[in-house]
């Protein structure tokens, strides 16, 4: 008897110690039968659906995003962030891929939170200037060095005008970048590059672009007037959707402003197609090369749509604003130069 208790603790003890945290999914699904993927990481792991429902255990070394898809190469549709914990997920298929209803869990209840947090000091201008944004990210960076919702919020945070190149490198130096996808990774090196040499308040650096029919547009082409350059490709969908909420305000500034649409895309057929069966009224041109071309990376062009808004002088007014914001921007400067004569 006291040796069968002794062999029963042997094996509690060396379970404990090879035991690992798990996740378990549990997850129901609308409108589709069959196999479901569950893909975080290099991961992907598959189960069949019973009565609606289907389930997932596994272990992950830190907070990844996941989702669930319909196939092994599947959109990332219905997306989550994964740890060790009890998950429930509603799902539901509508061709041709699942889309998340509901998540539950403490890892994206921390999402939640983080996000609705930061929507408040983005929302006063007050808490913005005071550099709180700064240092409510350099707190989560602390607690969360290896939570890859994090580290995407952090690459986001990094690449904006709201806080300082050595703000961004102290808050990149305190997580896991080996999260990030090379690309992305990439793309902040180079927009923290752009910071260093180009922001508001600098002259933008002399361009020319040529035009679809042969034309070249400089900044001498366009005397008195604030230029909008917009950098895009046909196949970015906000792009195209800024360029309808662009053309009213166009058209309200009239005149003052000209808005010069660079296409990046591969080849010019396919911005030449596009713009045939539109009928917007500004400049359009072309730049080969996409993202390697080597104004866009002096620029810092790193994704799509860019923007820089440029005064009659030349100086970088912003980089990036909301397309609503301007014309406050332009009617602003204007109303000072009045003011300065």
């Amino acid at each position: 008897m006291a040796k069968s208790v002794l062999i029963l603790l042997a094996f509690l003890l060396v379970y404990s110690c090879t035991s690992k945290p798990e996740f378990k999914i549990k997850g129901s699904i609308e409108n589709y039968e069959g196999y479901v993927f569950l893909r975080y990481g290099n991961i992907s792991d598959s189960t069949l659906i019973e009565n609606g429902e289907f389930e997932f255990t596994g272990s992950v070394d830190q907070v990844r995003r996941a989702t669930i898809t319909n196939k092994a190469d599947g959109i990332y549709s219905a997306s989550f962030f994964l740890d060790n914990e009890d998950v429930t997920l509603k799902t539901a298929y509508k061709e041709p891929f699942i889309s998340l209803l509901e998540v539950n869990s403490e890892a994206n209840r921390l999402m939640e939170q983080i996000l609705g947090d930061l929507e408040v000091v983005m929302e006063d201008e007050e808490k913005l200037r005071s550099n709180e944004l700064f240092l409510y990210m350099d707190s989560i960076t602390h607690l969360y060095p290896n939570n890859q919702f994090i580290v995407e919020l952090t690459s986001e945070v990094v690449t904006s005008d709201f806080v300082t190149i050595d703000q961004s490198r102290q808050l990149l130096s305190q997580i896991d970048t080996a999260l990030l996808d090379p690309l992305e990774l990439k793309s902040i090196v180079v927009s923290l590059d752009r910071q260093e040499r180009i922001n508001p308040g600098d002259q933008f650096p002399n361009f020319t672009f040529e035009g679809f029919e042969g034309e070249t547009y400089s900044q001498n082409s366009f005397p008195d007037q604030y230029i909008l350059i917009d950098f895009w490709a046909t196949w970015c969908g906000p792009c195209i959707k800024g360029f309808g909420e662009l053309q009213p305000i166009y058209e309200e500034l009239d005149g003052k402003l000209e808005v010069i649409a660079v296409s990046i895309d591969p080849n010019k057929e396919l911005p030449m197609k596009h713009l045939s069966q539109k009928n917007y009224p500004w400049k359009q041109a072309y730049a080969k090369g996409e993202f390697e071309n080597p104004f866009l990376e002096q620029l810092g062009v790193v994704f799509l749509p860019f923007y820089y808004l440029i005064s009659p002088d030349g100086e970088i007014l912003a980089i990036n604003p909301d397309i609503a914001e301007i014309p406050e921007l332009v009617k602003k400067r204007s109303s000072l130069k009045e003011v300065l004569k």
